[in-house]
């Protein structure tokens, strides 16, 4: 460890090198110590130092031409938080977080923040004051730019003339303007003169803050598809992209291929199904040149695509509605890695699309992490619903006027909202039942300490029964493509009761849920707005089953498992459900992670289904349902030592009565 001495040397050393632009001579200096010794300035002063570096370059490289190395930027940042309980009330920690965030970010807003903060700790600092004024001024012009773009979409709205039936990319154009916003610009692509193409460019939104690029003229050519699909209406379709607010489109720079290859990627995609009438594309489509691909550009290892809807959009985006009957579909063309396609390939677009959040795909990044490789670095968790600790940057983040307890105060808000109408799943209630019953006894507790203390600060879809976590899904996971959603719906009731107060910028408004305060009057608001939302999902998604699929042949049988305290949910056929048979075949899958806390994942079969029912599709659709778990215990107790057993398992009764493990080999194909 070093002593009062060395520290103060290398300061020094580090000050000249810093002086001298040799910012990566400072990272070395200090990454030398390690990081347990660093201590709070030498932190401070490696995070000004990758800013820099991220900035201007060794030597002043970039000093001029205004590029900015987004991850070394967002390392810097990430340095200053992690000593933030010490910065927060120093004047130079501010500083750094404001230049740091005013080149991070495509917006001023956080940036301001921070320059007010340190601007309130240092009022004479002539570079706090200059910080401020210039965060000020790129706040008014972006203000400005809003109001220009929302006069020019209207204007261009009011002046487009409704396009003739027949003329299909008439309609294509008025569908991008509705529902991806009003294009600026019409690039024209004569690359194949047998098949010209335009890009509708529409430029960063409120709504949207990147751009967005849609092909016009894919859909003039028809796609083969088979006859069995011609009621799905897939032959025509448009594909688009989005690039981020700092993405260089000027002519100059799409000649460079660091920039014009997501551009091409999308181009060569629509060229390649105009050019094959035999070609369809769709949704869940995955292309690669070559059996290993070969990367877009230099810049990046990005060498595949997957095509889905543009959920981001609303599914009323997804399809182009045309006079006659036909749909134009509209995909967006997402480049992957080389693991990401084949971990697709292997597992299916679901199980890739699980390894990580819908905005880490949103808008193309060069630099991404890889869902695959890196998963354990995204840490992503697709039953998550909320978590404590981004609510509290947050509140730390834009020096919000609250608590961090105030954090958890919507998470508190729905799952007391959930336990009084019965939509716990069982796992929960089995290790919660003295909460949930002070609940729905009306001695409520304070629910945010609960969810701090025995929640780990977070709420999950995996906490509720099968409608409540569908509920959970549908409407408090920020599902953007919904009409409706939770942390909005919240947000709106304190605009409405702050209609007077002055914003300091959009990311404080937008996160003004967090000013919703933790009281008995606010708790019956937002449990009537549940009870209203919770209607309007059962009856625009949910699907249940015939007759609640209640198990006949379980009834006047004793219960065997009144303890259970996993899962209540599994799959049967009516075999076993309805005509009391014994299980022959019990078989677990890995549910979805969303709906583990209501479905088991085990099915149970009698075994000669198909000879009573006849093979095929229809046979599982008619004859086949969940069931609650402890009735099929009723019916054949037999199984209940198995129930355990980890996913993948599957068991089948021999006929001596036994029962042997089936094992799967690689193909799939079952052994015993």
């Amino acid at each position: 460890m070093m002593n009062q001495t060395e520290e103060t040397k290398l300061l020094e050393q580090i000050e000249k090198w810093n002086d001298a632009d040799e910012f990566s001579r400072c990272i070395e200096a200090i990454e030398a110590i390690p990081e347990q010794e660093r201590g709070y300035l030498m932190t401070v002063k490696l995070s000004r130092a990758y800013s820099n570096l991220a900035v201007l370059g060794n030597h002043g490289v970039h000093g001029t031409d205004g590029e900015v190395d987004g991850d070394l930027i967002r390392h810097a940042i990430d340095l200053l938080e992690s000593v933030r309980t010490q910065g927060e009330n120093d004047p130079y920690w501010n500083s750094r977080m404001g230049y740091s965030c005013l080149m991070a970010y495509s917006s001023a807003a956080t940036a301001y923040e921070y320059a007010k903060r340190w601007l309130s700790l240092a009022p004479d600092d002539p570079d706090a004051q200059e910080l401020v004024r210039d965060c000020e001024k790129y706040l008014e012009e972006e203000n400005s730019l809003e109001l220009d773009w929302k006069e020019r979409e209207e204007i261009i709205r009011r002046e487009t003339i409704p396009p003739a039936d027949d003329d299909i990319l008439g309609h294509v154009k008025v569908h991008i303007d509705q529902y991806f916003g009003v294009y600026t610009q019409l690039l024209t692509d004569d690359s194949d003169p047998d098949h010209p193409l335009e890009i509708a460019v529409i430029l960063p939104r409120p709504e949207h803050d990147y751009y967005t690029l849609v092909t016009v003229g894919l859909s003039r050519h028809r796609m083969d598809f088979s006859e069995e699909r011609r009621e799905e209406k897939l032959e025509r379709a448009e594909l688009l992209i989005n690039l981020p607010r700092d993405w260089k489109l000027t002519k100059a720079d799409c000649r460079e291929e660091q920039w014009s290859w997501p551009i091409r990627m999308m181009l060569a995609t629509a060229y390649f199904a105009m050019e094959d009438p035999e070609v369809g594309l769709e949704s869940r489509t995955t292309l690669m040149e070559g059996e290993d691909g070969i990367p877009f550009a230099e810049n990046t290892d990005l060498r595949g695509e997957i095509l889905l809807y543009p959920g981001v959009f609303g599914e009323e985006s997804f399809f182009c509605r045309l006079p006659g009957g036909e749909e134009v579909n509209f995909y967006q063309v997402i480049p992957l890695y080389w693991e990401e396609l084949q971990y697709k390939l292997e597992h299916g677009s679901d199980s890739l699309l699980d390894l990580c959040p819908d905005e880490s795909l949103e808008v193309i990044n060069p630099h991404r992490l890889n869902v695959v490789t890196d998963r354990e670095k995204i840490s992503y968790d697709p039953a998550e619903m909320d978590n404590a600790a981004d609510q509290i940057k947050k509140i730390q983040e834009l020096h919000l006027p609250v608590d961090e307890l105030d954090a958890c105060n919507l998470m508190a808000f729905f799952l007391g909202w959930a336990m009084k109408r019965g939509q716990m799943s069982n796992p929960f209630i089995s290790g919660y039942r003295e909460i949930v019953e002070a609940v729905q006894s009306g001695k409520e507790p304070d629910l945010r300490v609960f969810i701090l203390d025995n929640l780990d600060g977070k709420l999950s879809t995996q906490f509720f029964d099968r409608r409540g976590s569908g509920f959970a899904q549908w409407y408090a996971q920020d599902n953007r493509s919904n009409p409706y959603v939770y942390r909005r719906d919240c947000r709106n009731i304190v605009l409405a009761k702050l209609q007077d107060r002055v914003w300091n910028s959009a990311t404080e408004e937008e996160a003004a849920y967090l000013l919703l305060p933790y009281t008995e009057k606010n708790r019956q608001s937002v449990e009537h707005l549940l009870d209203e939302r919770f209607q309007q999902y059962l009856e625009a998604e949910f699907v249940d089953d015939p007759e609640e699929r209640v198990a006949r042949a379980a009834e006047g049988k004793p219960a065997v498992i009144p303890d259970w305290d996993g899962p209540l949910f599994c799959y049967a056929s009516d075999r076993v459900a309805q005509d009391g048979c014994k299980v022959q075949i019990m078989d677990r899958l890995i549910p979805e992670r969303e709906d583990m806390g209501w479905e088991s994942g085990w099915a149970f079969y009698s075994g000669d289904e198909g000879d009573v029912y006849g093979e095929g599709d229809e046979y599982y659709e008619l004859h086949c349902g969940f069931y609650d778990i402890r009735d099929i215990c009723r019916i054949d107790p037999d199984i209940i030592p198995f129930l355990n057993l980890p996913y993948g398992t599957m068991q089948m009764r021999g006929e001596d009565g036994a029962w042997y493990e089936v094992i799967r080999d690689d193909e799939g194909e079952e052994e015993t």
